[in-house]
């Protein structure tokens, strides 16, 4: 390799301007090879046909990707390796696994039995594409820590066509393991309530395939890690059998739709407040009529789901109720907000009562500051005042007031939560 990078240097140093000659093999430029497909020999250099330069193929090659982005680079090799079949499926032929326990019932549709005339949506994949670089590196590395563990084995479930894919199992102890990476939005989410149910449903279904396979599974347990920290928090739980075939029911009630026809329901708010609509379900412009719903000026959920009167009086019914549910909510928090006045900042139990500091403001105008400035010049003949334009205008910045907070422990750092009244 170290030969042909010399010769792509000196290419690079003798093309100084004008397209490239694309040499031969022999240094032959292409255009003196014989033949209307240049491929023929060249007499000079006893050359038998026109076959490019590696070299000049390398330097091609180099100067295009010193333009190239690093999130292009990495839509193109998840493009290059996905190889989908566009047949139409048949009954029984669904590609459901486990990992549909997160999906959209409607998305799954949408995906396995496309109605005519669909063209799926442009999806934003950067996390998605980070989240595969974290846990491929983890995995990575776990697998030369603990080489005894199996690593992203391929299981079936029954009544479930498509095998699905474990992250980590170690035999002797009987754990699975499922990496799970978040941004803000996730991570804070899961630092009040724990992994979502239907995340835990998934690792338990992989429990479920290696009992069912003669393994001894004890718990089930969900690494998350953080993109932008790097931190990690493990939850862990004892392996559910029962809970396991509950969600495997529930999969395999999809696939029998699918079976019978039927359209599967949405189980998503919308593009307007949800953004796994918004902005990673490739169904969403078909699934929420949004390109109908722009054109009359009405949000993709109103035109989809309100369509007569009666509609119409649910919605407000929905927002009359929600108001006032709103309302008596603030005003219970005011109340517990005066029961905290003066307790001092600190942990108790499953919460933390803390001061947060004021921030510095946006640099703003300085009225006062510029009267100072002009009465300063005043006294200066007019000869002497340079003009309000050449005057920097002054700033200041004000620091907001600190404020106090009641946040609850991460859960995975929390124990079991106290009896409700308990002293």
């Amino acid at each position: 390799m170290q030969p042909l990078i010399e010769q792509a240097r000196t290419l690079a140093r003798a093309r100084l301007i004008g397209p490239s000659p694309l040499p031969c093999r022999c240094g032959a430029p292409r255009h003196a090879h014989r033949g209307q497909k240049r491929s023929g020999g060249h007499p000079s250099t006893n050359c038998a046909r026109y076959r490019r330069d590696p070299a000049d193929v390398l330097l091609e090659r180099a100067q295009a990707a010193a333009h190239a982005r690093l999130g292009d680079d990495l839509a193109a090799s998840e493009r290059g390796g996905r190889r989908r079949s566009r047949r139409p499926k048949q009954p029984g032929q669904w590609s459901i696994g486990a990992s549909d326990t997160s999906s959209c019932r409607r998305a799954i549709w949408y995906r396995e039995n496309p109605p005519p005339g669909y063209v799926p949506a442009p999806v934003d994949r950067r996390a998605a594409r980070a989240g595969t670089l974290i846990h491929d590196s983890v995995s990575r590395r776990r697998r030369a820590l603990y080489p005894w563990r199996l690593y992203e084995q391929p299981v079936t479930l029954p009544g479930l066509d498509r095998p699905s894919r474990y992250d980590e199992y170690d035999p002797v102890t009987g754990v699975l393991y499922d990496y799970k990476t978040a941004g803000d939005w996730k991570w804070a989410l899961v630092g009040g309530d724990g992994p979502p149910e239907p995340e835990w449903d998934q690792t338990q279904l992989y429990g479920l395939a290696l009992h069912l396979a003669g393994e001894v599974v004890t718990e089930v347990r969900i690494i998350y890690f953080e993109r932008k920290s790097g931190s990690d928090e493990e939850f862990t739980r004892p392996f559910d059998e029962q809970a396991a075939r509950r969600a495997l029911s529930r999969l395999t009630a999809i696939a029998t739709a699918l079976d019978l026809g039927a359209a599967l329901p949405r189980d998503r708010s919308g593009p307007s407040t949800d953004v796994i609509c918004r902005r990673y379900c490739p169904a969403r412009i078909h699934c929420w009529s949004m390109l109908e719903a722009q054109s009359v000026g009405r949000s993709p959920e109103s035109y989809t789901l309100v369509t007569d009167r009666s509609d119409i009086e649910w919605a407000l019914g929905e927002y009359d109720r929600h108001r006032a549910a709103k309302s008596a909510a603030e005003k219970a928090q005011n109340v517990a907000r005066a029961l905290l006045d003066g307790v001092a900042p600190d942990t108790y139990g499953e919460y933390e009562y803390v001061r947060t500091p004021g921030r510095l403001k946006d640099p703003e105008p300085d009225h006062q500051g510029r009267v100072r400035q002009l009465e300063a010049l005043w006294d200066n003949p007019p000869s002497e005042r340079p003009a309000l334009h050449e005057l920097d205008y002054p700033t200041r910045r004000t620091r907001t007031n600190g404020s106090t907070q009641v946040r609850r422990v991460r859960a995975a750092k929390r124990g079991t939560p106290p009896v409700r009244g308990s002293r």
